[in-house]
């Protein structure tokens, strides 16, 4: 479930991708009905990608396609497993635990919220 920040995303100061464990149903569903369009550049979903979190293929994936070094992004999700392989390829991780806690620590990256 996306708990992000509609302001930090379509600031467009930065390029805002998922990574999504989910069969293609429910994330075309999620997609249109949340209009995650709107703050979301690309969607690497397992359904379309073959592989899954905490699998390091998808990670390399969304790299490779989004032509970004590893050290400038910052991955955030609710699960620890999930912060290893980024963490290991060289992301920053953030283990997500409530709104507060993630802008706090999306500011010690420099990220603006």
């Amino acid at each position: 479930m996306y708990h992000g920040n509609p302001r930090l995303a379509r600031s467009k100061k930065y390029f805002i991708a998922a990574i999504n464990n989910e069969p293609r149903e429910l994330n075309d569903y999620r997609i249109e009905k949340f209009d995650l369009r709107r703050d979301f550049v690309v969607f690497f979903s397992s359904c379309y990608v073959r592989s899954r979190k905490p699998e390091e293929l998808i990670y390399r994936i969304a790299l490779e396609v989004t032509q970004r070094r590893a050290e400038e992004c910052v991955f955030v999700d609710d699960r620890p497993l999930n912060l290893e392989n980024p963490r290991r390829l060289g992301m920053k991780a953030v283990h997500y635990q409530n709104a507060s806690q993630l802008a706090s620590e999306l500011q010690k990256y420099g990220v603006e919220v």
